[in-house]
């Protein structure tokens, strides 16, 4: 027994140490095969090249079995690597490579060296980063004469450039330059063409890449302008502007609405008038100065001049395209005065006019004071003229004026006649020399239709305020009831 386990036991120990000498064998490789299995790749180009100005950033990937690292930026001052080496726990990153400005006229480059551990493989990656283009235009900055002529300017530059003129009248030789790289001067010729008109300019246009340089070229001229004003407006009750004017030539004005009359002031100024605006728009004119002499050409200054409206529109009131106005039926329907008078002609023309029964149409004059108030006004389809007052008027002439005793004047209109309205004119007016006493006529087509005398509410008292106005009004339902109002003309009487 005991040689059967010692022969056992040898032969354990024989196969335990062939086992040995077996995995020696399998794990043991030369350097030489290590250093052959090592993996280094980079995925980047073998150059790139970016902008002086806001330059792109360059990326690219190295993958490796061995760590890695990334030279030759190091002393550019301009170029940055991230990362320059490959990371502890990875040896496979994506490298990003950024450049600031340059700002030189040359350019510059470095050649980034992507290297391995105990490897012999490499790759190289050139980045080159443009020059500054730089162009610097010495403008003109001399009027040319009426006559033309040439003037010079200069262009510095180490890049192509071009040059573009807004009008026709300036020509420019060259209107292009090229570039070896090298910094160099061009003249360029600019030469302005002959004019008997007003002052011109024009713009030069330097174009390099992306960069551009423009400057101002002047040519004298005649002048032919306004002065401006803060205010081109003429009041609604009408009245004058008077328009500075800076000439070198003989010149004439114009307007292109024959509610504005223009006038000719000396040789440096225009009065601009209009009346009282009768419409229920506000209009405007166009002014404009033109030379004597038409062989000149059709050159000039202009202004628009505007007047606003003298009404205020109530209830069912629409302005028509032609700036009258259509008054529909309603009780609060009415055209007021934006500034009440005391005397005064009021005359209003009629374009279709459509009444129906019981439909009202009145014109009041009304003024207010403290406590008391009083009505002058024609009660048109009713067929009376009447003063009432609100309270006692005292006038100062021992006149007196109690409420519910006022004048009545009346008078006869048909229905037909109504819808046969053409005009209606108001005249109040005072009926004394010391004005104790009023007057008041209603035409209707320029027919005296009522002439009423009473006394006078507007005399001797302190204003607090005084409306005018006409208007529809209407004792029932009648929507057929309608009216358009051409124009309104009022003139104070004072």
């Amino acid at each position: 027994m005991k040689k059967i386990f010692n022969t056992v036991a040898c032969l354990s120990a024989a196969l335990l140490a062939f086992s040995c000498v077996m995995d020696k064998i399998d794990t043991q490789i030369t350097d030489e095969e290590a250093i052959a299995q090592i993996r280094l790749e980079c995925d980047a180009l073998e150059s790139y090249t970016i902008q002086s100005q806001n330059p792109q950033a360059v990326s690219f990937r190295v993958s490796s079995t061995t760590p890695w690292t990334i030279t030759g930026f190091e002393n550019s001052g301009w170029l940055t690597v991230e990362p320059a080496s490959s990371a502890v726990s990875s040896l496979s990153e994506d490298v990003t490579v950024k450049a600031i400005a340059n700002t030189e006229l040359s350019e510059r480059s470095v050649t980034l060296k992507v290297t391995g551990k105990n490897t012999d493989l490499s790759y190289s990656i050139r980045v080159t980063q443009m020059r500054l283009g730089k162009v610097t235009v010495e403008p003109i900055t001399d009027e040319f004469e009426m006559a033309g002529g040439t003037q010079n300017f200069t262009v510095q530059h180490n890049v192509a450039w071009e040059a573009t003129v807004a009008d026709d009248w300036l020509t420019l030789n060259p209107a292009s330059g090229t570039s070896d790289g090298e910094m160099k001067t061009t003249t360029v010729k600019a030469t302005a063409a002959a004019h008997t008109g007003l002052t011109r300019t024009t713009t030069v246009t330097v174009v390099s890449g992306e960069d551009k340089t423009q400057f101002l070229v002047k040519q004298k001229g005649h002048t032919l302008e306004f002065v401006p004003l803060e205010d081109y407006s003429i009041a609604p009750k009408g009245g004058d502007l008077v328009l500075d004017v800076t000439a070198t030539m003989a010149w004439t004005v114009e307007s292109s609405n024959n509610d504005f009359i223009v006038t000719k002031v000396g040789d440096n100024q225009v009065k601009v008038s209009a009346g009282f605006n009768n419409m229920f728009a506000g209009r405007a004119a166009t002014i404009s100065l033109k030379p004597a002499d038409t062989g000149m050409g059709a050159f000039g200054n202009s202004v628009e001049v505007t007047q606003d409206i003298n009404f205020v529109l109530a209830g069912n009131c629409v302005v028509q395209a032609d700036g009258s106005v259509k008054v529909t039926e309603g009780e609060s329907s009415h055209i007021a005065l934006k500034e009440g008078m005391r005397y005064g002609k009021i005359v209003l023309t009629f374009g279709e006019v459509h009444f129906a029964e019981k439909a009202e149409l009145w014109y009041v004059n009304k003024v207010v004071g403290d406590g008391w108030g009083a009505q002058l006004f024609n009660w048109l389809t009713v067929g009376k003229t009447r003063l009432r007052a609100e309270g006692t008027i005292s006038t100062g002439h021992g006149l007196r004026i109690d409420k519910d005793s006022y004048m009545s004047t009346d008078y006869s209109i048909t229905l037909d006649e109504l819808n046969a309205m053409t005009s209606y004119e108001m005249d109040i007016y005072p009926d004394t020399e010391d004005e104790t006493h009023l007057h008041m006529d209603f035409l209707y087509n320029g027919t005296l239709k009522c002439e009423a005398q009473c006394m006078n509410p507007f005399y001797g008292n302190d204003l607090v305020g005084n409306e005018t106005f006409v208007g529809v009004y209407t004792g029932s339902t009648t929507a057929d009831t309608w009216f358009v109002v051409k124009t309104c003309d009022v003139t104070p009487i004072e």
